[in-house]
């Protein structure tokens, strides 16, 4: 057997491992709200003061022999100024392989270490939800990177994608149709399309943007702890160029 075999080999197994822990954290995943602020009729958000952000980026430079290095990034901002107030960006060595539909294993343990960073030091600037620059239930199985951290921390969080991400059970959802329909749309629309399967199971919502300088529409989804509308709701509200 070559070592190229070999190595398939590992990666399927290590892709049915982790689809195995992927479906027994699914099962704890919340799709409703469990959250320390309400969302009225017009989306207004009242009793939320901190939104957090998080993302992590692969500068090339920063590759380290046979692993990679990431930086993650923290961001709270307070609401509704979405001014600052709470920043970490860290470099941390990556040493989990890629293997498609299960990202969030590879990248979980860095956005731990900037939580856990942010409870150390800042511990009262805890954000009551934060975005995540991923996706939740849209995903194959229905547990993206969103998910994977709000279940791991037991926070509120929301998947927010700028590309979609192709699932076999949305037959007939098109990302060209997708850019096609928002593109026509006047600026002061704020229209969303249901991405709903043929299983009759809704993955998330595409949800046009905030700025006329974007045509472009973003994929939101559900993380953890949040309703599909609460989630929509927090991202058109802290939402300016897109």
């Amino acid at each position: 057997m070559t070592n190229n075999n070999i190595n398939r080999q590992g990666m399927a197994d290590l892709a049915q491992q982790w689809e195995r822990e992927q479906t027994e954290l699914r099962s704890q995943c919340e799709e409703v709200d469990r959250v320390s602020f309400t969302v009225s009729g017009d989306g207004s958000l009242a009793g939320l003061e901190r939104v957090g952000g998080v993302d992590i980026s692969y500068p090339k430079h920063l590759a380290q022999g046979t692993g990679d290095c990431a930086i993650v990034s923290l961001v709270v901002l307070s609401y509704p100024s979405l001014e600052p107030i709470y920043e970490v960006s860290d470099s941390v060595p990556i040493d989990v392989p890629y293997v498609a539909g299960y990202l969030a294993f590879r990248e979980i343990a860095a956005y731990r270490h900037a939580f856990a960073r942010l409870r150390r030091e800042a511990p009262h600037m805890m954000p009551q939800v934060v975005l995540v620059d991923g996706n939740g239930t849209l995903h194959p199985r229905r547990f993206g990177s969103a998910c994977h951290l709000g279940v791991s921390l037991d926070v509120p969080t929301v998947g927010v994608a700028k590309n979609y991400l192709h699932i076999d059970d949305l037959v007939g959802v098109e990302a060209r149709e997708l850019k096609r329909f928002f593109a026509v749309q006047n600026e002061s629309c704020r229209a969303t399309v249901e991405l709903l399967g043929t299983s009759g199971v809704c993955y998330g919502m595409a949800v046009a943007p905030a700025g006329p300088a974007a045509v472009n529409p973003i994929f939101v989804s559900v993380g953890h702890r949040v309703s599909l509308a609460t989630a929509v709701a927090v991202v058109r509200a802290c939402s300016i160029h897109r």
